[in-house]
């Protein structure tokens, strides 16, 4: 049992290296390749978690529990370009070396895309 506790994490963490290091930049069309618990590309289809009449995704049975213990903090994002709350939801998703962000329209994700350094915290 000790070594289940151990061994999972590691593994998980070394699945979430190598997505992140093999994920591209560019539009998310798909959502459920976005784990929206961790905001992170993921390299294969996440599983869809049902809030409030929505689907999220995520990229393991802990992000359930995420969502549901803390639902503003993993169904909500802040559109960069906009600086206005959004949906992960219903949003437009961006990827940056494997990095989820959202935006609440097509136009802002076409304006971060063009210079995203320019919205990025340094």
């Amino acid at each position: 049992m000790r070594l289940k506790k151990i061994v999972f994490p590691a593994l998980l963490m070394l699945v979430v290296a190598v997505t992140v290091a093999l994920a591209a930049t560019g539009n998310v069309d798909k959502k459920e390749y976005v784990c929206m618990m961790q905001d992170m590309v993921l390299g294969k289809a996440g599983i869809p978690i049902q809030f409030e009449g929505k689907t999220y995704y995520g990229c393991c049975e802990m992000c359930k529990e995420k969502i549901k213990n803390e639902p503003q903090k993993y169904t909500r994002a802040t559109d960069l370009v906009s600086r206005k709350p959004v949906d992960k939801a219903v949003s437009f998703i961006y990827s940056v070396d494997g990095t989820a962000y959202y935006f609440a329209s097509d136009a802002n994700r076409k304006t971060f895309a063009a210079n995203p350094q320019k919205y990025l915290k340094k």
